[in-house]
């Protein structure tokens, strides 16, 4: 084949641009690379210099600095000028003795220099030379002429190098000198950029050969050390640690137990993400008092996962105010959460460890800020919430307890108050000699009293009008998934009236058609009484209070699934039913709406995946003192470990076909509201499917 038959790939300035600005999404982050490459090279000490990096400073220059094994000429010609370089996943391990696991494996860190500045100078030597290596290279050299054209192919650029002799043979490491800096850094950015550098080792990790930054700005005054202090974590309200035995493939994980009120740690088998470890801080807001005072540059702000000892993600942050963070787990936009029962990033630390070995699936974004998003991190997501569960349920039932606590000491005092208040009225008629100076004094008394009787009053009142904002809004919540049915069921009802109404439009009154006339008015009947029953209960449930009023159990019921026609045939799932007629309840008619539309939207989603015939059945009987209701499906099914975790706030097992984890969260609320329990019981469909049992006492 002659060369002129060849053909060869070359790329211009705007891939470049793609991996040095776009890729390495922001300044800091970029930091982080140069940093981290030093870390990979064997590093005791990297310096950060920040010179004349005020704004309008035409002398400006970033210098990172190291003392790590530095660079050959041919480690520059053949790997840290060679795109996407495989040599750190061919050689894992940084050179003995260190052999530290590399942590820069997709060869495009070094592009980090351009989110910084246009010109680099490298410098940098290996123990043993007699000289340096420098290379110049100037990143504007890969843009546009005046002409607007490209100067070369960005693989044809040159970048001049020269050897510096020295006498310092063992000298060696690695010098970056960016100039031309693209952003003026301010002293909040600079002491921002050392919050977020201190967090790239795991403060649980001890190295067998120290790594330390050490930043510095002369013109603002600033020379630090960028470390993690272990005396941050001291300050927690609360903490728990989560183990994995690599071993015997365990994994632990946090359980809060209500009866003992404690989180317990358990044991499973390692699960599909690989196992992890981690630690958890909950700061209350007392505590969280305390630690802002104290880090006032370094705020609480929940996971970090680090990979070996080094921090993934969220790899680096430039946001410093919390609302402009990026949320990369989800905890802060968990659905609905922000109201009532939230746990946010800003209440823990948390520092979650995995390793590349036990870890393969959990791979990182290009960009550095994330992972893939495959089914091994999104597992691993799932698991880092239930952790966050139990912290919130141990969280909430301290509040509870505190509440209940304050509530007892506010009643004690005020009987003290009135029981004091009587003694100094005895006192005072049996001693009139002493009655004038004890005037004031029950006075005082009793003013001080009614202040506690009125603090009583506000905190019964405030706990009422939280529960009827809860109640409202756990309503909403309901409400919106159940919306989403009904107008997928009206406009379905209403595709099938105007078919109808067009034939009549188009042939009536055509004799021949008389059959079909007839057939279609029947239907256009049907659908509307289907229409009008969808409207009915929906006016009857806004029309509804939280106040028990007798409920015709049937009635209810019937209403409730008729609701749904049109959604189970279009999904060709029968229904199965048993409903005792003529019992009337006293019970809260809203709650039962709620109850049982997010048990029956929860059956569909799980008849989601069902090849065959799809079941729902529901049944309900009057068992001694309470109502039991069964509501089965032969849908995909809830593992038996999960039958108690189903029904925490966002947890479950139908995310494939739209679950979030709010509907059996609104139904145990519900039910306990009604002074009931509701539980996953072995299927009345056998093998598969899964039944949900609710008793309601008949006095609620």
């Amino acid at each position: 084949m002659d060369e002129k038959d060849i053909l060869k790939w070359k790329f211009d300035i705007s891939t470049f641009r793609l991996i040095g600005r776009e890729l390495i999404t922001d300044r800091i982050t970029a930091l982080f690379e140069l940093v981290k490459n030093s870390y990979d090279a064997n590093a005791q000490q990297v310096n950060v210099l920040f010179e004349n990096v005020e704004p309008n400073k035409l002398d400006s220059q970033i210098i990172i600095e190291d003392d790590g094994i530095g660079m050959s000429f041919e480690d520059i010609r053949d790997k840290w000028m060679v795109i996407g370089t495989s040599n750190k996943r061919k050689s894992p391990y940084s050179p003995e003795p260190f052999l530290r696991k590399c942590v820069g494996e997709k060869g495009i860190g070094r592009f980090a220099v351009d989110k910084l500045g246009d010109c680099l100078t490298v410098i940098t030597k290996q123990k043993g030379t007699a000289s340096w290596l420098k290379v110049n290279i100037d990143w504007s050299a890969y843009s546009v002429n005046d002409n607007g054209k490209v100067n070369k192919w960005f693989t044809d650029i040159e970048s001049p190098y020269e050897y510096i002799p020295t006498e310092e043979t063992e000298a060696h490491g690695t010098k970056l000198i960016i100039k031309q800096i693209r952003e003026p850094w301010d002293s909040e950015s600079i002491k921002h950029a050392i919050t977020q550098m201190s967090k790239l080792v795991s403060p649980f990790t001890t190295l067998t050969y120290p790594f330390a930054i050490y930043v510095s700005a002369s013109e603002y005054g600033i020379r630090e050390r960028a470390t993690k202090s272990l005396d941050e974590f001291d300050m927690a309200t609360y903490s728990f640690n989560i183990e994995y035995d690599s071993t015997e493939k365990k994994q632990e994980y946090a359980e809060y137990n209500k009866e003992k009120h404690a989180i317990e740690i358990r044991k499973c088998d390692v699960l599909s993400f690989g196992g992890v470890k981690m630690k958890v801080y909950f700061f209350d807001a007392a505590a969280r008092r305390k630690y802002k005072n104290a880090y006032p540059n370094d705020p609480i702000d929940g996971f970090k996962i680090y990979r070996d000892g080094i921090i993934t993600t969220p790899f680096a942050e430039e946001q410093e105010n919390p609302d402009a963070k990026r949320d990369i787990l989800g905890i802060d936009k968990r659905l609905w959460q922000d109201i009532f029962s939230r746990i946010s990033s800003r209440e823990f630390i948390g520092v979650i460890e995995i390793t590349k070995k036990d870890n393969p699936r959990i791979i990182d974004a290009t960009n550095r800020q994330d992972f893939v998003e495959n089914s091994e991190y999104k597992a691993l997501k799932r698991f880092i919430i239930e952790q966050l569960i139990a912290l919130q349920m141990y969280r909430d039932d301290v509040r509870k307890k505190e509440k209940e606590t304050n509530k007892t000491q506010l009643a004690g005092a005020e009987e003290e108050l009135a029981k004091l208040t009587l003694s100094l009225k005895s006192l005072a008629r049996k001693s009139p000699e002493i009655g004038k100076p004890l005037e004031q004094l029950i006075k005082q008394t009793q003013s001080t009293r009614q202040v506690i009787k009125t603090a009583i009053q506000k905190q019964k009142k405030e706990s009422e009008e939280f529960l009827r904002k809860e109640n409202a809004y756990l309503s909403i919540m309901s409400m919106q998934e159940y919306s989403i049915q009904i107008a997928h069921a009206i406009r379905t009802t209403l595709n099938q009236l105007k078919g109808r109404i067009e034939f009549f439009k188009d042939f009536y009154p055509l004799p021949q058609k008389e059959s079909i006339f007839k057939q279609y008015a029947k239907d256009m009947f049907d659908k509307l009484k289907i229409l009008n029953k969808v409207t009915d209960y929906m006016l009857s449930y806004s029309q509804a209070n939280i106040n028990p009023e007798p409920v015709d159990m049937c009635k209810t019921f019937e209403d409730i699934f008729a609701t749904y026609d049109d959604l189970f045939e279009e999904n060709n799932i029968i229904l199965q039913k048993s409903f005792p007629e003529k019992v009337v309840l006293n019970t809260n008619k809203r709650f039962f709406y709620d109850i049982m539309q997010n048990m029956v939207d929860n059956s569909i989603k799980a008849l989601g995946g069902v090849k065959g015939t799809k079941y729902i059945k529901c049944s309900y009987q009057f068992k001694d003192d309470h109502l039991q209701i069964l509501m089965t499906d032969n849908g995909c099914g809830i593992p038996q470990k999960d039958w108690i975790k189903i029904f925490e706030l966002y947890y479950t097992t139908t995310e494939m076909q739209g679950g979030g984890g709010v509907g059996l969260y609104i139904v145990k609320t519900r039910v306990e509201s009604l002074k009931g329990t509701v539980e996953v019981v072995p299927s009345e469909f056998g093998s598969v499917g899964t039944t949900i049992e609710i008793n309601i006492p008949f006095k609620n």
